[in-house]
């Protein structure tokens, strides 16, 4: 009820006497023709004159509203106050000719341009309101999700009211049949509009706006649809029911513009981009057009029309299931993510805290011991800072097309420089180098090093202490870099997942063997970035596991520095 009296309070004198006057007689209208109340004589009396006032004023609330609220909806409001104003001059002109010139009232004319010029108008307006940015793929779900349940939207009024509807009088003239086809074309583009603000998201709590406004609409092309069956059965009746129904709906618009001069509530919870709601909506469209075709017996439908309106309906519940699959997959492997890199974290904090706390209760350690333990802590400190780094990167997720600085480079300075810099025990295996004389390659020094560390390690940790590296030119001049050890290998299960994010292949998050599952991803990327290629296969020298780079014999060079430069 706030933001009602927050939204009164903000409009002026005229304003509130004009809206008062409108929402009155919009319910006494409705009650008048909906009871029929004093009979066929009172009601028509009465919808003659709440017709004068209440759909142009309507329109002109909603203009004046919009207009006292500037910002991102102001032209989208303004349209639609436009587009129900349309439908108000409409209805002024077709009485101007049947009470004030007591005649009938010209097909095609001036009032049937107006009615017919609401509905794009009003579609414009719906189209410009402001909604929450989407990410690429969720735009993509949610514009698909639309276009179903447009489709279907679109197949159920065409086969109960289009195809009546639509017709083309070949005596008339071009205008005449243009009319024809836009009645029942607008109701449909009212229906398509209600399908977009089922679908978007808003950054407001409850829009009670686009609550009112929906209904108002979803009425107005109900009473649109009854009134082309009851002309054809020629049982329509002036101020009968159904101009009850379309006073119901220029009367929600009335109070429509009421919110929308008042403050919008912003949400402020956190967006939840999965709302049930936008799912549901247009799938229920759907659901309702495959129920109708299964209900088509008796010859109306073919065994084809049946069977793929089950299958239609067995997509639907599918598609149900897969979503919550799909959580619980996402679920676990944030969960399995959570518990892998809380182990790695764990190992070097506990040893850092607990030197660290060594050297803060003992400062008249052997200098030697002292020397010792911060030589550990800084080890500690530098893993540490490869696995944030290794995140950060992941995150990223563009390393493929990272920014390179390329340089010639001689590939035993950068197998040897790759070799100092491993730490643990890694740096323990008996490593011996088999580099072909003169060989350089062309690429980024830091982060093919970056590379070879990663491969280093991890011969180091799973193998058993024997690591062999090769580098050679093939016969197409592209170099070739091998880390061969004499672990265990690849299990044939794991030779491909050990190349995703996260991913430790047989050493689970258990294992005590350190590892974030993110060295091999962050290798593949940078050397895609290099236009190379990457792999493992069984090292037939050691019996283990063989990882392998190739890089092209040409790459652009953008940064040419020494070999001294480039390796240090």
């Amino acid at each position: 009820m706030s933001q009602w009296r927050e939204s009164w309070a903000g409009l002026s004198w005229a304003i509130r006497v004009s809206w008062v006057v409108v929402v009155a007689m919009a319910t006494v209208g409705t009650v008048a023709m909906g009871l029929q109340l004093g009979g066929g004589e009172v009601a028509f009396r009465v919808a003659t004159w709440t017709y004068l006032v209440v759909p142009i004023g309507s329109g002109v609330l909603l203009v004046a509203a919009a207009r006292r609220r500037p910002g991102p909806g102001l032209a989208a409001w303004t349209l639609i106050g436009i587009g129900v104003a349309c439908w108000g001059i409409g209805e002024l002109i077709w009485q101007y000719y049947s009470v004030v010139l007591q005649q009938d009232v010209p097909y095609p004319g001036w009032a049937d341009i107006f009615y017919v010029g609401a509905y794009p108008i009003i579609f414009a307006g719906v189209l410009l309101l402001p909604h929450m940015q989407a990410r690429r793929w969720e735009r993509a779900r949610l514009s698909l999700d639309a276009l179903a349940g447009t489709v279907a939207l679109a197949a159920i009024v065409w086969t109960f009211y289009l195809q009546d509807a639509l017709y083309l009088d070949p005596e008339a003239g071009f205008l005449e049949n243009t009319i024809n086809l836009a009645y029942p074309a607008g109701d449909l583009i009212l229906l398509v509009a209600l399908m977009i603000l089922a679908t978007r998201r808003s950054q407001l709590q409850f829009d009670g706006r686009l609550l009112l406004l929906s209904v108002g609409m979803l009425v107005t092309a109900i009473a649109d649809m009854a009134y082309v069956f009851q002309v054809e059965a020629d049982i329509y009746v002036d101020g009968g029911r159904l101009d009850a129904m379309w006073l119901v709906g220029y009367g929600l618009f009335a109070v429509t513009a009421l919110l929308v001069a008042g403050p919008p509530r912003v949400r402020e919870q956190a967006d939840r981009p999965g709302r049930l709601w936008p799912m549901i909506a247009p799938y229920t469209a759907i659901a309702i057009l495959f129920a109708l075709t299964l209900g088509e017996f008796g010859g109306q439908a073919t065994t084809l029309q049946i069977a793929t309106a089950a299958v239609g309906l067995l997509i639907i519940a599918r598609q149900g299931v897969a979503i919550r699959e799909t959580r619980e997959v996402v679920e676990k492997q944030r969960n399995d993510l959570v518990a892998s890199i809380s182990h790695e974290l764990r190992t070097p904090l506990t040893a850092m805290a607990g030197f660290t706390e060594i050297l803060d209760d003992q400062p008249d350690l052997d200098p030697a011991e002292k020397a010792e333990l911060i030589s550990i802590v800084n080890s500690q400190t530098r893993y540490l800072t490869r696995i944030v780094g290794d995140l950060v990167e992941v995150a990223r997720d563009k390393l493929d097309r990272t920014t390179l600085t390329y340089a010639t480079i001689d590939a035993d300075s950068l197998v040897q420089s790759a070799i100092g810099m491993l730490t643990n025990g890694a740096s323990t295996s008996r490593i011996t180098t088999h580099v072909q004389p003169g060989l350089t390659v062309t690429g980024d020094a830091d982060r093919l090093r970056q590379v070879l560390v990663n491969y280093l390690t991890n011969a180091g940790r799973y193998g058993n202490g024997i690591v062999e590296v090769h580098a050679r030119t093939t016969t197409k001049g592209q170099t070739v870099i091998e880390v061969h050890d004499n672990g265990p290998g690849i299990p044939k299960k794991h030779e491909i997942t050990i190349w995703d994010r996260f991913e430790r292949g047989a050493h689970t998050y258990l294992s005590k063997v350190q590892g974030s599952g993110l060295g091999l991803a962050i290798a593949r990327q940078l050397i895609i970035a290099h236009g190379g290629h990457t792999g493992h296969h069984p090292s037939p020298q050691l019996g283990g596991a063989c990882f392998w780079l190739t890089l092209p014999n040409t790459s652009p060079i953008i940064e040419v520095t020494s070999v001294a430069a480039a390796v240090a």
